[in-house]
């Protein structure tokens, strides 16, 4: 039987000695055979045995032939295989950024149009005065925020104890006028709670109406108006299609379009509340001047109090039951009561001013004011007061109208609440805004951005918009204005403007509002316009190169190969050992790898021409030339901008295989010529492959000694000491010279360590420790990729095992501890603890002889470390 390690390992090697061996056999064998035995039945029979013999041997050794294709052929499919990965991994990194890109811009857009919508849709409510036509605008635009044509209103009476359908849209058109309970259904539910409620299915919900068509509806909300806190109405919207469900952003724009609501329908009931209070004032005057021969019915049937003065002297003649009812005095009580006592000393006016009043009254000068009146009970309210002249029986006298303001004046209190809301909700947007008449000229404005305009926000006012803007971007707004009020329709425009060398991007909107003016609201849209133009910066370019992306690349090939008669030649470039660097010093080292090769095909070429990052590790240069000279020097220049680089030292040196194709024809086949350059580039690759990965291990291993921290005699040190002890452990003198190696390069995977963390002067942080343990596994890599380093690659990821097994990286114990690695962490040990450290300062020689007794048996092997004490010794 042949022994195992002298079998060949090559098919070549296993063809040769099947050659010798046959030959061997068929000139040989029948005349030993001959020589030896003398009797023809042996002979025949060990002829015939010999035969069978080299049958078995040539099976055998096409067997090993077999298995030594299929084994070579299995090697190069998982090349292959990992090749392919790589390549996937590349495209769906890339595919991933697209698609985040587009996100990103799509809830951009949606946002801006969500807060366009609702602005337009606040404009319009607040411009609506009737309660009807305001109603029906509320249930449409909300109803066209959330895109569904189901909708309605209802308000609540609460003293009646139900609420009304009022208006309604899609499924619920027919239902206006309905009227149900507060205690029942969705909006019952919303007035007990005071805020939105939504119901997913509305047709199984327990507490929904029994009506055949509430069956249709399936996701249903409702959304509280509210008045001071209160629930006075609520807005409902439904989906009839199952799949539909309200988003939380759909819910949060209904609340605040709920709440721009119920202030219009505040101000629109404020309107009409104080639009009737002044017919019916009107009304009364009138009343008064239709007949004085009747005043005495008009007199006590008035819903006014009337006092009547004499115009000399001021005092009482008369009053009516009004009068009675306001100051809680009967008739003779007010006769009896000067003009001092008629009102509070304290406010608004005094007596004084009273008297006053009435004198001009006497002169014919109607005089109109408001004043405190103080009740029989001590109780203050405000009144509102006419003096007028009259003459009765032949008697010049004042009449005193005396009309109760005080709910009138809470609702100017609510009405100036309203407005100071509506104000506050102006000042919170962040736009310029302009009331500007047909002319041009600006009746009011809103300024936050001055620096767009001629004059200061205090002297814009009464001003044309030819002396407050630019003159080409006054003329465009004065058209906008003629736009917008001779058609009636939403004007919008952009601009722009340089300020201290800084561009500004503004988007100008122009609203009709009346027939003679307009309402202009200006925002800066620069922070859109700079993420537009970053955004289409990113779908063309490779974020963390600043070159071109891989598909631009393609973009640009397909329109080259689409025009005739156009020469064009790719260059391919393949940084070579990236996933060595990668895996060694980790992913930002390899950043900064690509970033250096993209610096240096950026010196390579001109700014015009085209160079791609089309991979994780490949670029590529397409330009509009077919002269293979002039794509040689291309290459020659690029090799020698690296050979500079290389030239400063940097801790990873590079290394580009190159490969390049022109055109030969046309129309030019652009797919082929990249083909043709790409496989260029790969020879030249498989040709570098191991050269380049041994260039980078040296690079890795000269930039240990420039950042060892422990240097200064420590490698020395290493060496002479932990070679004494593998000579008093008995290692063979073999092993002796590769613990040499070993004590140079042990922490050899600290190059892929921060120095922040190397060289920090305090104790590592838990986080940090984690991190600097992972220098064995980095140190383990880097030397088996290179065959110098390699026979010690093992005792590098074990050299901080510990004896008793709570080491790292793999928490063996005992002799599972290659001898090496148990040598090294006794000498090494020593040496930091009789050395100054980042961390500390050196011990002493029996502090530290100390330590190492302490830690035998749990961090050391003890035999060794009494052997190691007896040498020191």
């Amino acid at each position: 039987m042949m022994n195992r390690e002298y079998i060949p390992k090559s098919p070549l090697g296993i063809a040769i000695i099947y050659i010798l061996l046959g030959s061997v056999w068929v000139l040989f064998s029948d005349s030993m055979i001959e020589q030896i035995f003398k009797d023809i039945k042996i002979i025949t029979a060990l002829s015939i045995a010999k035969g069978w013999f080299f049958i078995l041997c040539t099976g055998w050794l096409l067997y090993r032939l077999i298995k030594q294709s299929q084994k070579t052929l299995m090697t190069q499919n998982i090349a292959l295989e990992v090749l392919g990965e790589e390549r996937l991994a590349s495209e769906e990194e890339l595919r991933q950024q697209l698609d985040e890109l587009l996100s990103r811009e799509e809830e951009i857009r949606r946002q801006n149009l969500v807060l366009v919508s609702l602005n337009e849709t606040a404009l319009g409510l607040m411009n609506r005065l009737n309660s009807n036509e305001l109603l029906r605008d509320i249930v449409v635009s909300a109803a066209k925020l959330i895109n569904t044509p189901h909708g309605y209103v209802c308000l609540i009476d609460e003293e009646q104890g139900v609420c009304r359908r009022l208006i309604g849209t899609g499924a619920y058109e027919g239902e206006t006028g309905r009227l149900d309970k507060l205690t029942d259904g969705l909006v019952g539910e919303v007035y007990r709670i005071g805020e939105i409620k939504m119901v997913d299915d509305y047709s199984t919900w327990e507490k929904r109406f029994t009506d055949p068509y509430f069956d249709n509806m399936h996701c249903t909300v409702q959304v509280p108006f509210k008045s001071e806190g209160k629930v006075f109405g609520t807005l409902g919207l439904s989906f009839a299609e199952p799949e539909r469900k309200f988003t939380v952003s759909e819910l949060d724009l209904l609340t605040r379009f709920a709440e721009l609501a119920s202030i219009a329908l505040d101000n629109a009931n404020l309107f009409t509340t104080y639009k009737n209070e002044l017919i019916e004032r009107r009304q009364t005057q009138k009343a008064l001047q239709i007949s004085q021969a009747n005043y005495r019915a008009i007199f006590d049937a008035a819903s006014d109090g009337i006092i009547v003065h004499d115009a000399a002297t001021g005092e009482i003649i008369d009053s009516n039951q009004k009068v009675e009812e306001l100051y809680g005095c009967s008739r003779e009580e007010m006769i009896s009561r000067g003009l001092d006592r008629l009102g509070n000393q304290q406010l608004p006016y005094s007596g004084d001013d009273a008297l006053e009043w009435t004198r001009r009254a006497a002169v014919g000068k109607s005089q109109l004011f408001e004043w405190m009146i103080q009740r029989k009970n001590g109780e203050s309210i405000w009144v509102e007061i006419n003096l007028k002249n009259a003459e009765i029986a032949g008697r010049q006298c004042i009449l005193s109208v005396i009309r109760d303001i005080r709910r009138r004046k809470r609702r100017e209190i609510e009405l100036h609440k309203i407005q100071s809301n509506n104000q506050a909700l102006i000042n919170a947007i962040p736009d310029n805004m302009f009331l500007i008449r047909c002319d041009g000229i600006i009746m009011d404005c809103k300024i936050n951005c001055p620096h767009l305009y001629y004059l200061c926000s205090d002297e814009i006012i009464g001003e044309s918009v030819f002396q407050v803007f630019q003159p080409n971007l006054a003329e465009q707004t004065m058209n906008a204005i003629v736009e917008a009020i001779t058609r009636g329709k939403l004007q919008i425009y952009e601009f722009q403007m340089t300020k201290e060398q800084n561009q500004y991007y503004f988007e100008a909107r122009i609203v009709p509002s009346g027939d003679e003016e307009v309402l202009a609201i200006v925002r800066d849209v620069t922070d859109r316009r700079q993420i537009e133009e970053k955004l289409a910066y990113l779908s063309h370019h490779d974020a963390m190169t600043g070159l071109y992306n891989r598909a631009y690349f393609e973009e640009e090939m397909r329109r080259m190969g689409a025009i005739r008669n156009v020469a064009a030649g790719i260059i391919i470039c393949d940084l070579d050992g990236l996933k060595l660097v990668n895996d060694t010093l980790g992913h930002s080292m390899g950043d900064e790898v690509l970033k250096a090769v993209a610096d240096v095909l950026k010196k390579a070429f001109r700014p015009k021409d085209l160079i791609a990052r089309i991979g994780g590790d490949e670029f590529a240069i397409l330009l509009p030339s077919n002269s293979r000279s002039a794509f040689k020097i291309a290459c020659s220049r690029i090799h020698k901008l690296i050979e500079e680089y290389n030239g400063n030292r940097p801790i990873v040196p590079l290394s580009l295989s190159i490969g390049f194709a022109v055109t030969k024809e046309t129309p030019t086949d652009m797919n082929a010529l990249y083909k043709e350059a790409d496989n260029y580039m790969y020879r030249e690759k498989l040709q570098r492959h191991q050269s380049n990965k041994h260039t980078i291990v040296q690079a890795l291993m000269s930039a240990l000694e420039v950042r060892d921290f422990i240097a200064g005699g420590h490698g020395e040190r290493m060496k002479e000491l932990i070679v004494s002890l593998a000579n008093a452990a008995g290692l063979p003198k073999q092993r002796r010279e590769d613990l040499r190696l070993f004590a140079q390069y042990h922490d050899l995977g600290k190059v892929g360590i921060s120095d922040e963390i190397l060289f920090k002067p305090c104790p590592l942080t838990t986080e940090e420790f984690t991190i600097m343990k992972q220098h064995s596994e980095i140190g383990y890599r880097i030397a088996q990729a290179t065959p110098d380093l390699e026979p010690i690659s093992e005792w590098i990821l074990k050299h901080h095992e510990r004896w008793d097994g709570t080491g790292y990286p793999l928490g063996i114990e005992g002799d599972e501890i290659p001898v090496e690695c148990r040598i090294l962490s006794i000498v090494d040990s020593y040496d930091a603890m009789t050395n100054d450290r980042p961390q500390r300062k050196a011990m002493s020689h029996e502090a530290a002889i100390a330590e190492l007794r302490k830690c035998a048996g749990s961090q050391f092997d003890p035999h060794l470390v009494e052997l190691f004490i007896q040498l020191l010794d």
